[in-house]
C-alpha cells in the first residue's frame, strides 16, 4: 500500500515494504544498499559516489548521475536523529542554484507489520510545490521496494 501527498511544499509518503524493519532500515544505511535504489528512474547513484557516516551528526552525502550522461545532482544531508531500526532524520544543506535557499528535513519512521514494514516519509518544506519532490522519491522507493522484495501498492 502506498500514500503520497506534496501538499502545502511537504512530501508525505506512506508506503508498506514486503520485508522485515531491519532490512529497510539498513537500506538507508548502507552505500551497497543506497546504490541499488536511490535516485528518480532517470538518475542512479554509484556505489563510489556515496558517503555514509551513519551517525548524530553524520554526513549522508551522494551523487546522482543521469542514465543519460547529461548531468548530475549532489545531495548532501546531516543526520540529526538516529534511532536504530525505526527513525532517521536527515536536513539537506541548501542547494541555491536550484533555487533551495534553505535545507529540508527527510524523517524517515519505520513500524513493524508483522513479517511487513509500514515506511512513513516526510520531506520539506519546499519552496512552492513539492510536486517534483514527490515524483523522485516515489520513483526512488518503488526501486526500494524491488531491492527489499517488493511493496504493496
Amino acid at each position: 500500500m502506498s500514500e503520497s501527498t506534496a501538499a502545502r511544499g511537504t512530501v508525505l509518503i506512506s508506503r508498506v515494504f514486503e520485508a522485515p524493519r531491519e532490512q529497510v532500515f539498513n537500506a538507508w544505511l548502507d552505500p551497497d544498499e543506497v546504490a541499488g535504489w536511490y535516485g528518480p528512474a532517470q538518475m542512479e547513484a554509484p556505489r563510489e559516489r556515496i558517503s555514509i557516516d551513519a551517525r548524530v551528526g553524520g554526513r549522508w552525502e551522494l551523487t546522482m548521475v543521469r542514465r543519460d550522461g547529461k548531468g548530475e545532482m549532489t545531495i548532501s544531508y546531516e543526520i540529526v536523529e538516529l534511532v536504530e531500526p525505526e527513525l532517521l532524520v536527515m536536513r539537506s544543506d541548501p542547494m541555491p542554484e536550484i533555487g533551495m535557499h534553505k535545507g529540508t528535513v527527510v524523517r524517515v519512521e519505520l513500524h513493524d507489520q508483522g513479517e511487513k514494514t509500514r515506511m512513513t516519509l516526510s520531506d520539506g518544506p519546499y519552496p512552492g510545490d513539492a510536486g517534483h519532490a514527490e515524483a523522485g522519491w516515489n520513483a526512488a522507493l518503488e526501486k526500494l521496494g524491488a531491492l527489499v522484495g517488493g511493496a504493496s501498492r
